[in-house]
């Protein structure tokens, strides 16, 4: 049973071991040679102390790998063992400007072990886009299986075969100047950042908050639902930037995430959404106890991340969406029964329903004279009755 489970899903066993060897190749861990395959270190300067305050990620990489089931007709798996997929994440990290069409031809072909059997071409682009997710927090998926919408209604982002590592990050994530978070534009000067923490959100606007691990997703407003997504994986995001902190000679991807992009949604998480005051926190840590939010989002030291020349508040890749909040904000989608009948402008929608709260109030008073006078008709008209009777 054990090894038909292991042919059908390959990479279902992860050990510690194994996180161990995804830290070394996804961030450069160096280990004390102490803990190898424990599940935790006693030295807090080393980085396998820092595991358990990654254990979303641990258990979303758990969930990643472990539901790969491996094309078996036409050639070997893709990914025989998590070894390969670790070989995978290396190559791109290495080669972050080589498109993917020549990246799996490369490691397929030098491979070694198989039985001179090439994986079929679906299981390789698969096999580079499960990597890839774990590498960009991004629902990766081939070009051609993109149109298909995922359960939860997300559509994966494409890793086209003639885009690269760094092609690949720069499309997911675009940066523009919004003209808000523009100094040199004169919209810029009504905008309140502070506004736009999540409490007012909430009460002001009656928006929802909802933990995603798609870094593309963060921020993003389902006007419908009045749900804001927001990426909680707060400890990779972390890592990253430790990383590409700790040696600046490594390449733009080399960090797996952007550091620009890395820094800019720490700051939209902790100095906009939850800013450090005591309803912010409390509403936070309500996010994590009853709505599986990352537990490490409630730790945050900013300095020990950021660099002095890394100020920039101008959200060139957030921008758009914390402008979509502050409009909302502004003039809150209609929701419910009763608000999709008024107009999407602020003020012609609020004069159009206080006019509707009059006329209603009208049409009950009149209801009630009404009644009140047809009553009085039927007391008299009893009375005129009894009259007449006594008569």
């Amino acid at each position: 049973m054990s090894n038909d489970l292991s042919c059908l899903f390959p990479l279902h066993d992860v050990t510690d071991d194994h996180m161990q060897k995804l830290g070394q190749a996804l961030w450069n861990w160096k280990l004390c040679g102490a803990c190898y395959g424990l599940s935790s270190c006693t030295k807090p300067t080393r980085p396998w102390s820092r595991a358990k305050k990654l254990l979303k990620f641990w258990d979303l990489y758990r969930n990643t790998t472990g539901t790969y089931v491996p094309e078996l007709y036409g050639g070997a798996p893709a990914l025989r063992t998590l070894d390969d997929m670790l070989d995978i994440i290396r190559l791109i990290k290495i080669d972050p400007n080589t498109p993917t069409t020549q990246l799996t031809s490369v490691y397929f072909a030098d491979r070694t072990g198989d039985p001179g059997r090439t994986p079929v071409a679906w299981d390789q682009n698969r096999a580079f886009n499960i990597a890839a997710s774990v590498m960009f927090m991004v629902t990766c998926g081939a070009s051609q299986q993109c149109s298909e919408i995922l359960e939860d209604g997300h559509i994966p982002f494409p890793w086209k075969s003639d885009m690269s590592a760094s092609s690949f990050l720069s499309q997911a994530f675009p940066m523009t100047k919004h003209p808000y978070f523009d100094t040199g534009n004169e919209l810029s000067k009504g905008i309140d950042i502070k506004n736009l923490a999540a409490k007012y959100l909430k009460k002001k606007g009656g928006l929802r908050f909802q933990a995603t691990n798609d870094l593309r997703d963060h921020l993003r407003l389902d006007h419908r639902e009045g749900l804001v997504k927001v990426f909680h994986c707060t400890a990779l995001l972390k890592e990253s930037l430790l990383m590409s902190q700790a040696d600046e000679e490594i390449p733009h991807v080399s960090g797996n995430i952007p550091r620009r992009l890395a820094i800019e949604a720490m700051d939209t998480m902790y100095e906009v959404l939850f800013p450090p005051d005591r309803k912010s926190q409390s509403f936070l840590s309500t996010l994590v106890s009853r709505h599986s939010f990352d537990e490490d989002f409630l730790r945050y030291e900013s300095s020990q991340y950021r660099k002095d020349c890394e100020q920039d508040s101008s959200f060139p890749y957030f921008g758009s969406r914390l402008a979509e909040l502050y409009d909302e904000l502004q003039s809150p989608t209609p929701r419910g029964w009763f608000q999709p009948w008024f107009e999407k402008k602020s003020s012609a929608r609020h004069m159009m329903m206080a006019t509707m709260i009059r006329v209603f109030i009208a049409i009950m008073i009149g209801i009630l004279g009404l009644g009140v006078a047809s009553f009085q008709a039927w007391v008299a008209y009893q009375q005129w009755k009894h009259h007449m009777k006594s008569g």
